[in-house]
């Protein structure tokens, strides 16, 4: 995956990611997802109502074309409803975890979801 300068350079700042413009549950996905092996950013715990706007403005400031979810949390439905209504296309697809599968010494793979951004 490639870095985002602007998220790199936040942990170094005294200001809070609120202050920065940074919405934390977009961060902590990016900063998790940089010790996997994926290409997109991973959202593998809760997504809030209110940070769906706030993770599709950040995917369109970064350029992102995609982002993936494999977080199991109750209600994922009304959350990929949200990304839906804001114009985004759902898929399903697979993830490797940062979690290494004792059997096969390899990442552990996650079903997730596909959020492809819209313009």
């Amino acid at each position: 995956m490639k870095t985002i300068e602007k998220l790199e350079q936040a942990s170094t700042k005294d200001e809070s990611l609120k202050q920065q413009g940074i919405n934390s549950t977009f961060f902590y996905a990016y900063k998790r997802t940089l010790d996997t092996v994926n290409e997109d950013i991973n959202f593998n715990n809760v997504i809030w109502n209110y940070d769906v706007k706030e993770i599709l403005n950040h995917c369109r400031e970064f350029g992102l074309k995609c982002i993936t979810i494999s977080n199991s949390q109750a209600g994922i439905e009304d959350i990929l409803s949200l990304f839906e209504d804001e114009g985004c296309k759902i898929e399903l697809t697979k993830v490797r975890t940062s979690f290494i599968d004792y059997k096969t010494n390899e990442p552990e793979i996650r079903n997730a979801f596909k959020v492809i951004i819209s313009k």
